[in-house]
């Protein structure tokens, strides 16, 4: 093993893990602030009008999935409402609100990811590479990660893996349901979760953190269930079925032909997002949503073949 391998092998120093946890924090406030000068203000796409309405109608008592359609789960609502309460019918004000309450989501996911760094017992250059990367991931991604809710299932995720990795199981998987909760995609890491923790822990501790993790998801769905079956029902269909998101992979291949004359963008303003509409982009949707199905599931096949370590838990988790 050679002296820079055996550096990033050896466990980082409590100080230069919380002096590389506070910088990171702070790098992240800063690329947050950049977001909001230069190139990155112009042609922006936003959500927040979306969440406003959900919002403004649960402040004036509307029930969620009753009496007004909602396109995502329960547990995403607070993150709805808050930036409503107070100031009404302002716009500017609610994306200001929501903004600085999805920093705070990205505040805590880059703790969690100190957190499960400590956990695997990461070396110095590791941990302040791992943490550099997620804080200044905001330049990368551009404002759209200023308008999504997605940071808030983002950060109940990986404050949930760290939580199993520091060996508190059951309080992992609590949170993972409550980020399931909020929106679908935490749901591939329970698998794995699961499988490592059986091989671990025991088949019994397995079972018992599945149950913790059904229970959360069961709690915070049923009263919206027994209320408006059909209503929620709509939301997790809608989720679904959605077209191709003009973010997504698929969407990107289209706008490049559209750049090189090939192909016309065909706007579809449904589901609560910016689509492309087309038979075209229907289909690059559906192949698109069935690769990802079986890459997911070979990855679950692939780790519960291997070690049940936590290195590879995250490594699997991360695909």
């Amino acid at each position: 093993m050679s002296t820079t391998e055996e550096r990033w092998s050896l466990p980082a120093e409590r100080r230069v893990a919380l002096a590389a946890g506070l910088v990171a924090l702070a790098a992240f406030g800063a690329a947050w602030a950049l977001l909001h000068h230069g190139f990155y203000r112009r042609g922006q796409i936003v959500d927040t009008p979306v969440y406003q309405r959900y919002g403004e109608a649960m402040v004036d008592g509307q029930v969620p999935y009753l009496d007004f359609r909602v396109e995502y789960p329960p547990a995403a609502l607070p993150v709805f409402l808050l930036p409503a309460i107070g100031d009404r019918h302002d716009a500017a004000i609610y994306r200001r609100n929501f903004e600085r309450l999805m920093m705070i989501c990205g505040l805590l996911a880059i703790a969690g990811a100190a957190i499960a760094l400590a956990a695997l017992r990461a070396g110095p250059e590791r941990f302040i590479a791992a943490l550099a990367f997620a804080a200044l991931a905001p330049l990368a991604l551009g404002t759209v990660i200023l308008t999504r809710f997605d940071l808030w299932p983002t950060a109940l995720l990986v404050l949930g893996l760290a939580a199993v990795l520091a060996e508190r199981k059951r309080t992992g998987l609590g949170v993972l349901g409550l980020a399931a909760a909020a929106k679908i995609f935490p749901v591939v890491v329970v698998p794995p979760v699961l499988v490592y923790v059986w091989r671990r822990y025991g088949r019994r501790e397995a079972l018992v953190c599945a149950a913790i993790f059904a229970g959360v998801v069961a709690i915070i769905f049923l009263p919206f269930v027994r209320l408006s079956p059909g209503g929620v029902w709509d939301s997790l269909h809608r989720q679904a079925d959605r077209p191709l998101q003009i973010e997504s992979l698929g969407s990107s291949f289209l706008l490049v032909a559209h750049q090189l004359g090939f192909w016309t963008v065909q706007l579809n303003l449904s589901h609560g997002s910016q689509n492309q509409g087309g038979s075209l982009a229907d289909t690059l949707a559906a192949i698109q949503s069935v690769v990802q199905a079986l890459v997911v599931i070979a990855l679950w096949v692939a780790f519960a073949r291997g070690p049940a370590t936590p290195e590879r838990l995250v490594r699997y988790s991360a695909a």
